[in-house]
């Protein structure tokens, strides 16, 4: 028993160090990478990318067996990344994987190996070629007939943001390039070249995060964003809170959907639905019923329904922000009277104190008809605007 259990120690050991010696065999090394997009008239894009592989000090790997079986790997990643240049889900759009890590002698790569912000030229490179169909793109919006502004991301950007596009080359083929512009503005902008643009950055402050291209593509004709999911209204209610609407995923994948509410205004939400998944939405400001409800994802309408009311459901008043307001501006401008009416009243009370009435004047005082006449006839020939006293002398 003993020597079978050195036996197999002894065997682990030579796999672990045959393993060992495999893996330090492997090289480090860079993947130097440029995308060349080239516009179609019937409403594709081909997409290529050029990858030359080299080590840390700068020594090409192009022909090197372990560094093409290793890059060979990442393959779908690859593919990924020219995806996501035209679209949020690569799901969605259709493609056709025309040339898989293909060495081409023939091609150039533009890198800066040195890192000291001057481009080399690499010769020969791995090519990954990609048919993009733009009508299944979401980056694709129709201006006019058959002009369309078509945005490519930075794909790598996106995903981690200390990485970007080193080189974009655009061509055209039997379309026409009418503008073009860059987002953000502030970053690189592109050479003209023969027949098309290339963007060179040298950092990521330099590349631009979306390239806009509006361009005319005869045999481009848009379909609409297809559906991520397949999904259906469970059901959908007035309750005294609002509208309550249940949406399920009924297929095979998980995705986003649309709740949209015909009330008025009309308002909508966006959910994220996995497999099998139930999710209700509530609407607080729609209170009248019936009202109808669309459930979409993508561009396609998946379902229908009218939300009705509950039967016996007494809704409670619902206080808008504007009504609040109207309270409250109500409440100061009764505090505000009152404070008037007030300050009014302590004027008068004020007033009678300083010139008591005529009547007082005479209980309180022995010689009535000389006071009144001292005052009479202080005040001239007119009446007293107190009192009312006759001019002095009058019968």
């Amino acid at each position: 028993m003993r020597g079978k259990s050195a036996v197999i120690l002894v065997f682990l050991a030579m796999c672990l160090l045959w393993q060992a010696a495999r893996v330090h065999a492997q090289p480090r090394y860079w993947i130097a990478l440029n995308f060349r997009l080239t516009f179609n008239p019937d409403g594709t894009v081909i997409v290529d990318q050029k990858l030359h592989p080299f080590t840390i000090d700068g020594k090409s790997l192009l022909d090197d067996p372990d560094v093409a079986r290793d890059m060979n790997q990442s393959l779908p990643r690859m593919i990924d990344y020219t995806l996501l240049m035209f679209s949020d889900n690569p799901r969605l759009l259709r493609f056709w994987v025309l040339k898989a890590l293909e060495k081409s002698y023939g091609e150039t790569v533009l890198c800066d190996v040195t890192g000291t912000g001057k481009m080399q030229q690499l010769p020969g490179a791995y090519i990954v070629s990609v048919r993009v169909w733009l009508n299944t793109s979401n980056y694709v919006r129709q201006i006019n007939g058959s002009i369309f502004e078509v945005k490519v991301r930075d794909s790598f950007t996106s995903t981690d943001p200390r990485s970007w596009i080193d080189v974009l080359e655009v061509f055209l083929n039997g379309t026409k390039l009418l503008n073009y512009r860059w987002e953000p503005p502030y970053s690189h902008g592109p050479q003209s070249t023969l027949g098309g643009l290339t963007w060179i950055n040298h950092n990521e402050q330099e590349a631009p995060d979306f390239y806009v291209f509006q361009l005319v593509i005869p045999g481009l004709i848009k379909v609409g964003e297809p559906p991520e999911v397949r999904a259906v209204i469970r059901t959908a209610e007035v309750l005294g809170d609002g509208l309550h609407v249940v949406v399920e995923n009924t297929g095979a994948t998980s995705g986003y959907v649309y709740v949209w509410v015909h009330s008025t205004p009309d308002q909508a939400r966006k959910a994220y639905l996995y497999v099998n998944e139930r999710v209700e939405l509530v609407f607080p400001d729609v209170r009248n019923a019936p009202v109808d409800v669309e459930l979409y994802s993508g561009d396609a309408l998946l379902h229908r329904a009218t939300a009705t009311r509950r039967q016996g459901l007494t809704v409670p008043p619902y206080w808008r922000p504007h009504i609040v307001i109207a309270i409250a501006f109500a409440a100061a401008a009764l505090m505000v009277a009152a404070v008037l009416l007030y300050r009014r009243r302590e004027i008068r009370l004020k007033a009678k104190r300083a010139h008591p009435h005529p009547r007082h004047v005479a209980a309180a005082s022995s010689q009535p008809s000389a006071l009144l006449l001292g005052c009479s006839g202080v005040m001239g020939s007119s009446p007293h605007p107190l009192f009312g006293l006759p001019r002095a002398g009058a019968p």
